[in-house]
């Protein structure tokens, strides 16, 4: 709560469209274009947060990198971007960017639109419906079973996701799922995912683009060449099969610097023409397969927003 006052009271000033203008233009941040990264918010929120970088204005993905590339002007420009493609999030939002002629990228995870959830989407349902005040852990190769608090389990399994590889999430999160009274029933709770064929219709119009962001969302830096190399070629052909388009980017699941190993980002670089984190930061000097993002949130308020991207 502090740190949400705080951040509140640093970002008043700009409220004032002008103050944000010319901060900008004071620290000469406005050569520099930026991709921005977003995941669940609403159409709404979405909207104010977009029009309040006024006069920066989005471009496609493609174009801003290309430009980026060859030297030319990305001045007042940035990119959208959405991940892990939870149909509410694609469709509601989607409709925003049609009406207003803003280019989108949506980065897609394709397991999960083949119908399973990905490892965050479990833990937020085993956070709710463990009842619970001590669990016990998978006993993996110890014979001894350790017992955990739920509000520790919850926060050991969100640190897991980032750095551990796909056998070990699913056998720590299956091992909670299955305490779930009707876990059927209750992984109908979880976000569903944008399907195949709304995927295509969507693909038609060339403001959007979809891009990969791996098939299960495991950590890369988890990963043997051999499993980081499925991952990309696998979804990249599934993406591509689905509409008709090539995919040329790629997208880091969790995109922190912990969860992307230096093998991560060479074989991008086989596969796709860039790659992009979550690590915060502008166009400038930037790898093409460690490109940095700015991500907003349905708390951020515009003034934040305008600040954060200052500050970026």
């Amino acid at each position: 709560m502090v740190k949400k006052i705080f951040k509140n009271l640093l970002s008043y000033p700009y409220n004032s469209k002008l103050i944000f203008q010319i901060t900008e233009k004071m620290l000469n941040k406005t050569p520099g274009g930026y991709i921005l990264s977003f995941h669940d918010l609403s159409p709404e929120v979405f909207k104010s947060q977009i029009e309040s970088l006024a006069p920066s204005k989005p471009i496609p993905l493609d174009e801003l990198i290309t430009r980026y590339k060859t030297g030319k002007s990305i001045k007042n420009c940035f990119a959208i971007t959405f991940d892990d493609g939870v149909r509410n999030t694609v469709i509601d939002n989607w409709k925003i960017c049609l009406k207003n002629n803003w280019p989108v990228t949506f980065y897609l995870p394709t397991n999960y639109i083949n119908g399973d959830n990905l490892p965050f989407q479990k833990i937020q349902l085993i956070e709710k419906l463990l009842n619970e005040k001590f669990y016990d852990l998978p006993k993996e190769n110890s014979k001894i079973q350790k017992k955990i608090s739920k509000k520790n389990l919850v926060t050991n399994l969100y640190k897991m996701i980032y750095v551990a590889n796909k056998s070990k999430v699913d056998t720590y999160l299956n091992h909670f799922l299955k305490k779930i009274p009707d876990l059927n029933k209750a992984k109908e709770m979880m976000p569903k995912a944008i399907s195949w064929s709304e995927i295509r219709d969507i693909s038609k119009n060339n403001l959007s683009s979809f891009q990969s962001h791996s098939v299960s969302h495991t950590a890369f830096s988890a990963l043997s060449k051999e499993d980081i190399k499925s991952e990309m070629i696998e979804s990249k052909a599934s993406i591509e099969q689905c509409t008709g388009k090539k995919v040329n980017s790629f997208c880091y699941p969790y995109g922190a610097e912990i969860s992307i190993s230096s093998l991560s980002t060479e074989m991008a670089s086989k596969y796709f023409e860039s790659a992009t984190t979550l690590i915060r930061g502008r166009l400038k000097n930037s790898n093409l397969y460690f490109l940095p993002r700015i991500d907003f949130y349905q708390e951020n308020k515009t003034s934040f927003v305008r600040l954060k991207v200052v500050l970026s």
